[in-house]
């Protein structure tokens, strides 16, 4: 029985390391593809195309003027239009939008049978008037060159879909440089697949489309889950078209980031919980392996509590995921010019594990609120 208990720890060890080595490898990828893409600067177009923006939402009356303010500040010299798709807000939201006296702006309403972001932007296609389509969230801030740009992008690099780079805004909670490095990791790391040829994931807050391709793929949005919308939306493109990752200064839109750490972990198991409803190959390991390297850490720390030889795989282990992780964040901080952050990669790391754990397991039959509905 103790030969077998042994084996057992042994064959777990071996696995971890295994799976770990895969994990420091595909990082180290993504920290050279990242680091040596070179800056995007699209060839302005001659025609200056009918632009269409399209933004779900809902209970955003703390949002709706910011955004509103930086899309109507913008260097674009063609026309464009904003569709507002209401979700049924509970606020004041559609209040102010109302109070701008500018015929950009469209407050369009979600018909009571619908709801959610997923309905909501379909729907909304169906009045855009514009050949290419501009989305981002209604919390979100936008740069003033950015329709410039994401337009003269999806033109000029010929492509079907444009990903555009998105970074959390400075939140009143003490966690706020975790959150926002936390989640350059991730933005980091889908751009990162494109540069290799690999989209797996983009953001729904900077994304730009031509409406056909949205069209002839808006049943592939995979309303069995509530998240995902541009997730589902980047695989079936790229399957079947062409999709770039703008990677501009310019293009990068703030968006707010999580109030606490309870909102900060609803959002995670909401954007989580989509994950298993991935066909694409790329996608699947990615996913899979990061939650493994997490897995597989938390039980060499289990492990070692019992078996003291196992701390020092464990150190090894978890020094080499500090040195891979900071490797990668570098050029990624400094790309959205926060290189100070890279510096608390080494403290994140020790709750990271547990909290990819964590956030998997709750994953699979926790389902958040978000504004104000218990979501799928």
């Amino acid at each position: 029985m103790f030969v077998i208990k042994l084996d057992m720890n042994i064959a777990i060890v071996i696995i971890s390391i295994i799976i770990l080595a895969t994990y420091c490898l595909t990082i180290i990828v993504f920290a050279i593809a990242f680091a040596s893409k070179k800056i995007d600067n699209p060839t302005p177009v001659t025609k200056q195309e009918f632009i269409s923006i399209i933004i779900a939402c809902r209970n955003e009356e703390n949002n709706i003027k910011q955004l509103l303010d930086s899309l109507l500040q913008q260097t674009y010299k063609g026309d464009y239009e904003i569709l507002l798709i209401d979700d049924h807000s509970e606020d004041k939201t559609i209040d102010f939008a109302a109070d701008y006296k500018d015929d950009r702006i469209k407050i369009i309403n979600l018909p009571a049978k619908k709801h959610g972001k997923k309905a909501a932007l379909r729907f909304g296609v169906n009045y855009a008037k514009g050949d290419i389509l501009l989305f981002t969230d209604a919390d979100c801030v936008i740069p003033s060159q950015w329709i410039e740009l994401m337009a003269n992008g999806l033109l000029s690099y010929n492509v079907d879909m444009l990903c555009g780079p998105v970074v959390f805004d400075d939140s009143a909670s003490i966690f706020s440089s975790f959150f926002k490095l936390e989640f350059m990791s991730m933005t980091g790391s889908g751009a990162s697949g494109f540069f290799i040829e690999q989209p797996f994931m983009c953001n729904g807050a900077n994304y730009a489309i031509k409406k056909d391709i949205f069209t002839n793929n808006i049943n592939n949005l995979n309303e069995k889950y509530s998240s995902g919308d541009d997730v589902f939306l980047l695989h079936h493109t790229a399957k079947n078209g062409k999709v770039k990752f703008i990677k501009n200064n310019n293009t990068t839109v703030i968006t707010q980031a999580p109030e606490n750490l309870r909102a900060f972990f609803e959002q995670r198991i909401r954007w989580a919980s989509k994950t298993s409803g991935y066909k694409k190959t790329f996608a699947i390991f990615t996913t899979t392996i990061l939650a493994l390297t997490s897995l597989s850490l938390v039980l060499l720390a289990v492990l070692s509590l019992f078996l003291p030889a196992i701390w020092e795989v464990l150190l090894i282990a978890f020094i080499a995921k500090i040195i891979v992780d900071t490797f990668f964040m570098i050029p990624v901080c400094k790309f959205y010019g926060q290189i100070y952050l890279a510096a608390l990669t080494p403290i994140l790391q020790i709750f990271y594990p547990i909290y990819v754990v964590t956030t998997a397991i709750l994953s699979l039959f926790y389902k958040p609120h978000w504004k104000g509905r218990r979501i799928s």
